[in-house]
């Protein structure tokens, strides 16, 4: 089992050496970032400065970058996660359209693939820079990814297509654009100055249990989402009322997310 850890551990390690060149894109995943790097203990800090070279903010979203490239294919399947009879499986078997090359096997989902990169950091004393680096980017992406209405996938409620001023628009990609959406010309410095900031009972609240636990913890909001968008109705036709709560949930999210980034790299560099 620990030979099959390390082999994921070191899929990446040829990348690390140009990731440079690409940096983060995405708004909401860099807020996510930004949120985690305020709430690192110290020594989760220096060890993330140490591996990385960088913010978590500023690696947000390298696993986007690569998962285009072939030799990466497969990733793809690890920014998704499906719900069905109550166990969690790939995605792209309760309603993810995406196309994929590599095998699909039963982990081959968010929540498994973090869960064994989390089991093999807690040897990251004796694992290279660079293989501690590129686990640590992935993970980065996957929290937040977790945390997102559009890339957890239920059984029964499929994702849908909808209008936008006439426009196609799906349910997924409507929910990888809530930042810029509903924060336009914002910073992430901006967003977080003027979120209210959680006390430490309620971050500690918040924080209790791993990835599985939070991805069905959040099951009712994610549901909601559903009921709060319309297939048949244009975006620009809906109530007010459904457009606010959209943008409270899909803040109150990105938040949950960071606050959580920032509790896995706490418990990695403990």
């Amino acid at each position: 089992m620990k030979r099959r850890l390390l082999t994921l551990v070191s899929l990446f390690v040829a990348l690390f050496s140009v990731t440079s060149a690409y940096g983060w894109n995405s708004a909401g995943h860099a807020v996510i970032g930004h949120i985690a790097d305020q709430n690192l203990t110290p020594k989760a800090r220096k060890m993330c400065s140490h591996y990385l070279g960088h913010s978590l903010a500023y690696y947000a979203s390298w696993l986007d970058r690569w998962r285009y490239s072939e030799e990466y294919h497969h990733t793809a399947r690890w920014h998704a996660v499906g719900v069905k009879d109550g166990k969690l499986i790939p995605g792209e078997l309760v309603g993810d359209i995406s196309i994929f090359r590599a095998p699909l096997t039963p982990d081959e989902h968010g929540v498994a693939r973090m869960e064994q990169m989390l089991t093999a950091l807690k040897d990251y004393r004796n694992m290279t820079d660079s293989a501690v680096a590129v686990n640590l980017k992935c993970i980065i992406h996957m929290v937040g990814d977790m945390h997102c209405p559009g890339h957890v996938f239920y059984d029964g409620q499929k994702q849908f297509e909808f209008k936008e001023n006439g426009k196609d628009m799906r349910f997924h990609g409507y929910f990888d654009k809530a930042f810029p959406r509903f924060h336009k010309g914002k910073t992430a410095d901006q967003f977080y100055d003027g979120y209210r900031r959680l006390t430490k009972a309620e971050i500690e609240e918040l924080c209790k249990g791993d990835m599985e636990s939070w991805v069905r913890a959040a099951e009712p909001t994610f549901r909601e989402c559903y009921t709060l968008l319309s297939p048949t109705i244009d975006y620009k036709d809906l109530p007010e009322q459904n457009k606010t709560r959209i943008k409270e949930i899909a803040d109150r999210l990105m938040v949950e997310a960071g606050y959580r980034l920032a509790e896995v790299m706490n418990r990695i560099f403990k």
